[in-house]
C-alpha cells in the first residue's frame, strides 16, 4: 500500500493537526467510508481507521488503508493499545453505526475493536455516532432509548437519511462538518444570518429585473460559519451553485420579501449581506407582455436594505461593495462610503474583475483598518468572519 495514501488539495486547513478515530461497523454503509475519509483528509484531519468484524465483510481494510494513509485496526492485542490510541487522538467517529454497536456501547459491552475505543474515549475526547440501518430498527423503542442513553453521556448523534424504508447514513459532507464544527468552536454561540443570491422584480408574470449573482461567496461564508460553531440562518435568493447538505435556508424572491423579514432577521448577533439585491424595479404588469410590438417600461429605485434594516437593527451589520475595473483608491472610497452612508460596522470590498471560480481578492475595512485577502474563496469566508467585531 502507499505509504501515506491518497493525497488532496486541501478545502480548509480546519482540521489541520487533528486526529481522528473513524470505527467502521458492520452496516452497508461502511462502502461510504472511503468517501468520508477523503473528506475529512480535505479538511486537514489524520484518520486513523478501526473496523470490526462484520465490516470487513462489506468492505476491504485495504480500501481504507488506501484511503487513510494509515494501517487500519482489526484487532485490538491489548488494552494499552486502545488507550494510547486514544490518548493521541481529537476525536472518535464511528460511521457508520449499525443497532448492534449502539447497544452495545449504550450498556458499557466490549466485545469489539470499536466498542473497546468507544469505552477508552467516552469522557476522554469527542465522540460522534453516525447511525445506519433498517427503519424498522431505527424506531424501534429499545433501539430509540439507547441513543437517548448515549446522548445523556454526552455522545453526539447524527440523524439518518430516511429513504426507501431505511434509515440511511448521513451524507458524507455533512458528517464531516459535523466533525469540524465540533473541533472548532471560535463562534460557539454567536448567531449568523448570511444573505446571499441574487433578487429579482417582475415586469410581468414571466419576466424579471435582476442581477448576476451565484451566490457562491454568501454560501461560503454561511459555511465556514458552521464549520467554526456559529449558529447559521442562511437566506438566499437566486442561486446558481450547490448549498451544502448541513446548512439550511429559507428563500426570498424581491427586496420586499426580503425585508419583510427583517423582524426575524434582526434576533441576531451579527448579518453579513453578500446578496446581489436589485436596485431598481417597475410597475409589474399582470400577464405576459406581448413581443410583436414595442414596449417601454419606467424604471424606479428599491428601497435600500441595509439602511431599512440599520433602521430595526443595532447588531453588526457587514455589507459588501463590489466594482469591476476600478482603481484600489476608488474601490477603497466608495467602499466607504457605503460603510458610513449605511452606518455599517464592517465592509468587504471587491473588484470583479479580480473574482474567478473559486477564487477571490477582496479588501476588508473595518473602522480604519484596511486588510486586503486574496486565495481560495472557503478560505478568505474564513477569514472574513474571523474579523468580526
Amino acid at each position: 500500500m502507499p505509504k501515506n495514501g491518497v493525497e488532496f488539495n486541501l478545502k480548509t486547513s480546519l482540521l489541520k493537526d487533528k486526529k481522528i478515530i473513524l470505527g467502521v461497523t458492520g452496516s452497508i454503509s461502511a462502502v461510504e467510508s472511503v468517501r468520508l475519509i477523503h473528506e475529512l483528509r480535505r479538511h486537514g484531519a489524520e484518520v486513523f481507521p478501526i473496523i470490526t468484524e462484520s465490516a470487513k465483510r462489506i468492505i476491504h481494510p485495504y480500501s481504507l488503508e488506501y484511503a487513510s494513509g494509515k494501517r487500519v485496526v482489526e484487532e485490538l492485542t491489548g488494552a494499552i493499545e486502545h488507550v494510547r490510541l486514544v490518548e493521541d487522538s481529537d476525536l472518535f467517529l464511528i460511521a457508520p453505526s449499525t443497532a448492534n454497536t449502539i447497544s452495545k456501547i449504550s450498556l458499557g459491552i466490549d466485545d469489539s475493536t470499536v466498542t473497546s475505543v468507544f469505552s477508552n474515549a467516552l469522557g476522554k475526547i469527542p465522540v460522534v455516532v453516525v447511525p445506519a440501518m433498517h427503519i424498522n430498527m431505527y424506531t424501534n423503542p429499545i433501539i430509540r432509548k439507547n441513543i437517548e442513553v448515549l446522548k445523556s453521556y454526552g455522545v453526539i448523534l447524527l440523524d439518518p437519511q430516511i429513504e426507501e424504508e431505511k434509515a440511511k447514513i448521513a451524507d458524507y459532507r455533512l458528517i464531516a462538518a459535523k466533525v469540524i464544527r465540533v473541533l472548532n468552536t471560535e463562534l460557539k454561540g454567536k448567531k449568523i444570518f448570511v444573505i446571499g443570491g441574487s433578487s429579482y422584480e417582475n415586469i410581468d408574470d414571466v419576466r424579471v429585473i435582476s442581477n448576476n449573482s451565484t451566490g457562491e461567496t454568501s454560501i461560503d461564508i454561511a459555511t465556514m460559519a458552521y464549520y467554526m460553531g456559529a449558529d447559521v440562518n442562511l437566506i438566499l435568493g437566486n442561486v446558481t451553485v450547490e448549498v451544502p447538505p448541513f446548512l439550511k435556508y429559507e428563500k426570498f424572491t424581491n427586496l420586499e420579501s426580503l425585508v419583510g423579514m427583517i423582524d426575524l432577521i434582526k434576533k441576531s448577533d451579527a448579518v453579513i449581506v453578500p446578496a446581489a439585491l436589485s436596485d431598481f424595479t417597475t410597475n409589474k404588469i399582470g400577464g405576459k407582455i406581448p413581443t410583436d410590438k414595442p414596449f417601454s417600461m419606467t424604471l424606479k429605485p428599491t428601497p435600500k436594505f441595509l439602511k431599512r434594516l440599520r433602521e430595526k437593527y443595532k447588531g453588526v451589520i457587514v455589507g459588501f461593495k463590489a466594482e469591476y475595473g476600478v482603481s484600489k483608491k476608488d474601490l477603497v472610497s466608495r467602499a466607504k462610503k457605503r460603510m458610513s452612508e449605511y452606518s455599517l460596522d464592517m465592509i468587504v470590498a471587491n473588484d470583479l474583475k479580480d473574482v474567478k471560480a473559486g477564487h477571490t481578492k477582496v479588501i476588508v475595512i473595518r473602522g480604519r483598518k484596511e486588510t486586503e485577502m486574496e486565495g481560495d474563496k472557503l478560505e478568505v469566508a474564513g477569514r472574513i468572519l474571523k474579523l468580526l467585531p
